[in-house]
C-alpha cells in the first residue's frame, strides 16, 4: 500500500488502484492527551467505497500530522488544500477526473472539526488508444491488456505502457522506448484519451556477447552458452535467458546482460555481460537422526571452476551406524557441444543392515544432453564390485563377491520453482541398465527404475503447497536370491515409508528383510508454511518391495502417516518428522518413528 501512496504523490495522473463499495462518513479524533496547538478532528461526507477512504487517510496530510496540531486555523486549511490536491490525484487515477472536495472547518467545536465533504462523481471511459507513429508495427491495445471501452485505470495504463518497449524488443527493437504520454478526459462524454509518442529504434540482429568482471572463469566458456546464434533477429527474451543460465552456474555473485549503447556499423548488437564472480569453493555439512538408523553426519567439499570453465569437482563423506559413504565425482560442461555435460562419479561404501552387510565400490561415466531448459537425457558405462559378508537370504553363503558392468540409460525432466524448496513443477526421471555379471554364476538383468515428484501451489498466504511423489524399479529377468543383495529392492524407513522400521517392508525371514524384485512407493505432503519462519506438513506414506520383478505380487501395500515440523532457514528448510504405522505389524513396528535433517523428505 505504501508504494501505491507514493505513486499516487509522484505520477502526473497519480496511478492508485481503488475498489468499489459504499461508504458514508468515517470520524478520526486525536488522542486523549494532545500537544498544545489548534487540536482538531478530521471527518468525511460522500460515497466514497471503504478502501478509497482509507487510501485518502493514508495521503492526507491532516490525517498524518493529527498528533502535531498547527498553531493556528489558516496553517490547518493549509493543510486540508494540500489534501485536496492528493485527494483529486486519487480519484483521477481510477477514473474519476469531475471528483470534487471541499473542505470546511468548525472551529466553535472542541476540538476543531475539518471536514471533506466528496462527491466522486461519475467514472469516466477509455475510449481511445494511440501510439504513434502508426507506421511503426506498434502492439494493439488488446496485446497491451487494454480494452476500449472500458472504466478507466490509471494502473492499467501504467501497466501497458510498461509492455510497449517489451514488445518491440521481442520483435527486433533493442532500443525501443516511450518518448511521452498524454491522457486527455473530455468532461463532457466523460471519455478519455490515452496517447503515446514511442520510439521504435531501427531492427538490430545480435553480434557477440562481451564480458566484464571475470578473473578466473574463461570467456569462450560463458559465450558458448549465448542461447542465439550472431546475425540472428533480437530478441529480449534470449538475453534473459542467458542471464539465468549464468546465474544457475553458481559461478557469479551478480550477473548483468544488456545490449551495447549503440549498434555496430555492420548492425549487429553486441550484448554486454557484466558479472562479479563468487568464491568457487564450498564446504558444507549437516547431520541427521532417524529412530530406525540412528544419528549420521555428512561433510563435503566442492570446487566449481576447477579449470575456468566451469568444471566441478565434489568430494564427500557421510556416516550413520548401519552406513558409511565416500563419494568423488567430476563434471565438465560444454564437453562436445555446449549442451553436453561429461560427468564421472566414484563411490565406495560399508554397509551393516539388516538384510546384509559387506562392501561395494562403483564407478561410473556419463554424457548427458540438455535439449530444452527442463528436459535432459544421458547414456554411460559403469562398473559395480561387491563383497557381502553376511546375506540374511542365503546365511549358509558368507563372502560372497559379485560384480556388474552396466549400461545406464536416463531422461530426466525438472521444471520446479526451486532446488531446496520447490513451490511448484515436475521433477521426474526414468532409467533403464542392462547389468551384466562379471564373476562366475553372476546373473544378467535389465534394471529399469523411475521417480516421478510434482509440486503444486494451492494458496498463496498463507502458504500451501501439495506436494506428491511416486517411485518404482524392477530386476527384470533374474531370480531375486541370485542378485547381490545391496542390488535388491527395500522400502520403509526415511527416504520411502516412514512410521516403519528400515527396509523392513517387503520380504521377509522372520523379521529380518531379504530384499526384493522390485518396489513401488508414492508419498504425499501438505506443506503448510505458518510463518516466514516455521511451516508444518501432514504426509501419507505407502507402498511396499515385492518378491517378483513383475506381477502378480504377494506382499500388501503398507501405508505411514504422520506430521512434520520445518524451520526455513537460509540454507534451506530443516525438518523433523514424526510417522506412525497404519497398519502395525506384531513384533515388528514401533508406535512412532522420528526422523531429523536439512531439507525436504523430496
Amino acid at each position: 500500500m505504501q508504494m501505491l501512496v507514493r505513486a499516487v504523490l509522484v505520477a502526473i495522473v497519480t496511478l492508485v488502484l481503488a475498489w468499489p463499495g459504499p461508504c458514508r462518513a468515517a470520524t478520526r479524533t486525536a488522542a486523549s492527551q494532545t500537544p498544545a496547538g489548534l487540536s482538531y478532528v478530521v471527518r468525511y461526507s460522500g460515497d466514497v467505497p471503504p478502501e478509497t477512504l482509507e487510501l485518502l487517510k493514508q495521503v492526507s496530510k491532516a490525517e498524518t500530522l493529527i498528533q502535531s496540531p498547527p498553531d493556528s486555523i489558516l496553517l490547518l486549511e493549509r493543510r486540508a488544500e494540500e489534501d485536496k490536491a492528493a485527494f483529486t490525484k486519487v480519484f483521477q487515477s481510477d477514473g474519476h477526473f469531475a471528483a470534487t472536495i471541499a473542505v470546511s472547518v468548525d472551529q466553535s467545536a472542541t476540538p476543531a472539526v475539518l471536514t471533506y465533504a466528496i462527491d466522486p462523481g461519475p467514472r469516466f471511459e477509455l475510449r481511445r488508444v494511440k501510439l504513434n507513429p502508426r507506421d511503426a508495427g506498434l502492439p494493439t491495445p488488446e496485446a497491451l491488456g487494454l480494452t476500449v471501452p472500458s472504466p478507466f485505470s490509471a494502473k492499467a495504463v501504467v501497466d501497458a505502457e510498461a509492455k510497449i518497449p517489451d514488445i518491440l524488443r521481442r520483435q527486433g527493437h533493442p532500443y525501443a522506448k516511450v518518448t511521452d504520454r498524454k491522457v486527455t478526459a473530455d468532461f463532457d462524454s466523460h471519455a478519455v484519451t490515452v496517447a503515446w509518442d514511442v520510439d521504435a529504434g531501427a531492427k538490430a540482429t545480435f553480434g557477440p556477447p562481451r564480458f566484464s568482471g571475470l578473473a578466473s572463469v574463461k570467456e569462450n566458456y560463458l559465450a558458448g552458452l549465448a542461447p542465439w546464434t550472431e546475425g540472428a533477429p533480437y530478441d529480449v527474451t534470449l538475453v534473459e535467458k542467458y542471464r539465468k543460465k549464468l546465474v544457475s552456474l553458481d559461478l557469479f555473485a551478480m550477473v548483468q546482460a544488456d545490449p551495447a549503447p549503440e549498434p555496430a556499423p555492420d548492425g549487429r548488437v553486441p550484448i554486454v555481460v557484466t558479472v562479479t564472480e563468487r568464491k568457487h569453493r564450498t564446504v558444507k555439512g549437516g547431520v541427521d537422526y532417524r529412530t530406525d538408523e540412528g544419528p549420521g553426519a555428512n561433510l563435503g567439499w566442492e570446487h566449481r571452476n576447477l579449470f575456468g570453465g566451469g568444471e566441478k569437482l565434489s568430494v564427500s563423506a557421510s556416516a550413520s551406524s548401519i552406513e558409511q559413504v565416500g563419494q568423488a565425482s567430476f563434471e565438465k560442461p560444454d564437453f562436445i557441444t555446449p549442451k553436453e555435460l561429461f560427468k564421472a562419479n566414484f563411490k565406495t561404501a560399508n554397509e551393516n543392515k539388516k538384510a546384509y552387510a559387506g562392501q561395494n565400490v562403483q564407478a561410473t561415466g556419463s554424457v548427458r544432453r540438455q535439449f530444452t531448459e527442463s528436459f535432459s537425457a544421458a547414456a554411460g558405462l559403469g562398473y559395480r564390485a561387491s563383497r557381502i559378508e553376511k546375506d540374511q537370504s542365503r546365511p549358509w553363503e558368507d563372502d560372497k563377491r559379485y560384480g556388474f558392468v552396466f549400461v545406464p540409460f536416463e531422461a530426466g525432466y525438472d521444471s520446479r520453482s526451486d532446488v531446496l524448496d520447490p513451490q511448484k513443477g515436475v521433477l521426474g526421471s526414468l532409467s533403464m541398465a542392462p547389468y551384466w555379471g562379471t564373476l562366475a554364476g553372476g546373473p544378467n538383468f535389465l534394471r529399469p527404475e523411475f521417480s516421478v515428484a510434482n509440486y503444486f501451489k494451492l494458496i498463496d498466504k498463507p502458504g500451501l503447497v501439495l506436494a506428491t511423489r511416486v517411485t518404482g524399479a524392477a530386476n527384470i529377468g533374474a531370480d531375486r536370491d541370485d542378485v547381490s543383495p545391496d542390488l535388491r529392492f527395500y522400502a520403509g524407513g526415511a527416504g520411502s515409508i516412514r512410521g516403519y522400521p528400515y527396509q523392513t517392508v517387503g520380504p521377509l525371514r522372520g523379521n529380518t528383510p531379504i530384499g526384493g524384485g522390485s518396489v513401488l512407493t508414492f508419498s504425499s505432503e501438505l506443506r503448510l508454511r505458518i510463518t516466514e519462519l516455521i511451516g508444518v506438513v501432514p504426509f501419507l506414506d505407502g507402498g511396499s518391495a515385492f518378491e517378483n520383478p513383475l506381477p502378480p505380487y504377494n506382499q500388501p501395500l503398507l501405508l505411514g502417516a504422520g506430521l512434520g515440523v520445518r524451520v526455513y532457514t537460509p540454507v534451506g528448510p530443516v525438518r523433523l518428522d514424526v510417522a506412525t504405522p497404519v497398519t502395525p505389524r506384531k513384533d515388528i513396528d514401533d508406535i512412532a518413528q522420528f526422523y531429523f535433517s536439512i531439507g525436504q523428505s523430496f
